[in-house]
């Protein structure tokens, strides 16, 4: 089920479903999702309903990572607005109920926690020491409480036996008291109304019980109210360098900055409903989204995420080169990439695309304290890796896995990528005054732009290039990039052959699908079409000079879309969401796309 909505702080993050469900729940880093589900019903004169039931209408608060909902429910109107706090990890809700003839209305809050992305020895409480209901394992903890009294509360179990939840008890309208309960658990209170109230809830998360008690004083002195205040210009101020943009950029990158953490890492996806499909996620640092991602801010004036994420980076690398993908808190994380004694599992154009984004970031902000001390142990380590990882006949690099994380060779997005992530790191050798090193940088360099030229076939370039020799011709939207990373001229009579395949065999309902025949998650006749590949076709068009054709593709991107402004991976033909949403890459590729359009 596709995620319309993210906040985060970069401690605290937290996505919802389109019934305004939250699903995921990340605290202190995105690494255990803690939180099966926590949602909001609502019981009058007899009836009840979770809010999900009654199709509520969801959106951000414009310029803000903040969120809200908005229901009827028996001719009472309900509003939500959500935001994490900017500075601690307190999430915080407004809560404004308008009612109409009913004289007893009541608001359930249900909260059903995996801690540490299980059921298993969890706790949940009702504390009388602050009123609050308290779900805690080890050392993590949840307190949630409300400016005015509960009504009612109760815990109990869930997902084992004949127990479903003390969700199923609250649809009477009435709840057992139950103080608490351990093992597989979840709770529920209830707000009773007599009359129209603007109230305000909060889940802090914390550490030990003294740490959520700490932040629960914190929000009752200074206020829930003010906390949403201050969180929302928190963010239309973050938002200031983007004032020639419109509101579709300022969302991309809102959405960026909800999945950056505070130690760098920067997870492709959080959406956990790809587990469904071979139980893992999208939720680990790959390098190359990360760089993309890192591109797309930088362009835009932001600095301090890209300089967390090389930090974060630098001590990852291990004899040079980046492993596949990490988890949030620097680990190497799970992969389907054999190792042997031939090859070694990587994807290398993710170590060529780091060097690339260091070289795009210094150009932008020539901050050389912050670089320099980057320079011999990720730029000079990484770049002697990729001029020694070559193959010698052909100069190009050795087989590593493609972009796709699907085949073993030598592929030309990989190609072009090391050849740029070398020429940053000449450029960053003649900087620091070290001509040999520049030297060999650039001379790896120009013998895998010269092995290049192996891949063009005919008409198009081919994707790859395998260890006996043969060549994999199947037409690939990644190609694209020889233009957009700069090693061919946009105009190259081959480019341009190149875009016109790509145009007549991967089109699809308008979009681009990722390569021919692609079946993964497939779910018509047809391929998925990728939001990437689609904007990479509008980024070489806006390259050739061609802007009408490349705002063609930009807008279908956005008639695309959900209503929120997320960018999924991939929409099926028959325009269902079969992957993650948001990807920060798609978003990424965004505002790049938009950013071209506005400066070539």
């Amino acid at each position: 089920m596709t995620r319309l909505i993210i906040l985060g702080n970069g401690k605290l993050t937290v996505l919802y479903d389109q019934g305004y469900i939250l699903r995921e729940l990340y605290y202190p880093l995105p690494i255990d999702n803690h939180l099966h589900q926590a949602k909001l019903g609502v019981w009058s004169d007899g009836d009840f309903s979770w809010l999900d039931q009654l199709n509520p209408k969801i959106d951000y608060v414009e310029n803000s990572l903040s969120s809200f909902a908005e229901a009827e429910f028996n001719g009472s109107k309900i509003k939500l607005v959500d935001a994490i706090d900017m500075a601690y990890e307190i999430f915080v809700r407004e809560v404004s109920v308008t009612l109409s003839k009913s004289s007893d209305l009541r608001i359930f809050f249900h909260h059903d926690f995996h801690i540490n992305g299980n059921d298993i020895g969890d706790t949940a409480l009702y504390d009388p020491f602050t009123s609050s209901i308290i779900h805690y394992k080890r050392d993590k903890w949840f307190l949630f409480k409300c400016d005015i009294p509960f009504y009612q509360y109760a815990t109990g179990y869930k997902e084992t036996s004949i127990y479903l939840g003390t969700w199923k008890d609250a649809e009477d309208g009435e709840l057992s008291g139950n103080p608490i309960a351990q093992g597989s658990v979840d709770s529920v209170v209830s707000i009773r109304l007599s009359s129209s109230k603007i109230f305000y809830c909060w889940l802090v998360c914390g550490s030990s019980y003294e740490d959520v008690v700490r932040k629960n004083d914190y929000v009752v002195r200074k206020g829930p109210r003010e906390l949403i205040r201050r969180t929302q210009n928190y963010w239309k101020a973050w938002l200031s360098k983007l004032i020639d943009y419109d509101n579709i950029v300022k969302r991309s990158a809102l959405i960026i900055a909800a999945h950056w953490q505070n130690n760098g890492a920067i997870p492709a996806a959080l959406d956990t409903d790809i587990l469904r499909f071979n139980k893992d996620t999208y939720n680990y640092v790959w390098h190359r989204d990360a760089a993309f991602a890192a591109i797309a801010l930088t362009l835009l004036g932001y600095q301090d995420q890209v300089r967390n994420l090389l930090l974060f980076t630098k001590p990852l690398l291990y004899n040079g080169f980046l492993f596949q993908k990490y988890t949030c808190d620097g680990h190497w994380g799970s992969t389907w990439h054999p190792w042997t004694m031939r090859s070694i599992p990587i994807q290398e154009d993710e170590t060529g695309l780091l060097i690339y984004v260091v070289w795009i970031h210094f150009s932008k902000f020539n901050d050389i304290d912050f670089i320099k001390p980057l320079y011999a142990p990720l730029i000079k380590k990484a770049a002697d890796f990729l001029v020694a990882y070559r193959d010698e006949e052909s100069g190009l690099p050795l087989p590593s896995y493609d972009l796709w994380e699907e085949r073993l060779g030598t592929h030309f997005f990989t190609s072009l990528a090391v050849y740029t992530g070398l020429i940053a790191a000449s450029k960053f050798a003649e900087f620091f005054g070290e001509e040999n090193l520049k030297e060999k940088y650039l001379f790896a360099a120009n013998e895998i732009k010269r092995g290049l030229n192996r891949f063009y076939v005919s008409d198009h370039f081919a994707r790859t290039i395998y260890e006996d020799g043969s060549v994999d011709k199947t037409v690939d939207a990644s190609t694209l990039f020889a233009s957009i990373l700069g090693v061919f001229d946009a105009k190259d009579p081959r480019v341009i052959s190149n875009r016109k395949i790509i145009e007549d065999r991967l089109s699809v309902n308008g979009g681009i699908i990722r390569y021919e025949n692609d079946s993964y998650l497939k779910v018509t006749d047809k391929p998925n079409i990728w939001y990437m590949a689609t904007l990479w076709l509008a980024q070489q068009y806006a390259l050739e000079g061609d802007k009408e054709k490349a705002t063609k593709y930009l807008n279908w991107v956005l008639g695309h879309i959900p209503s929120t402004g997320v960018l999924p991976e991939q929409i099926a033909p028959n325009s269902s969401y079969t992957s993650v949403a948001p990807l920060v890459w798609s978003h990424a590729e965004l505002i790049r796309t938009i950013y071209m359009l506005k400066h070539l």
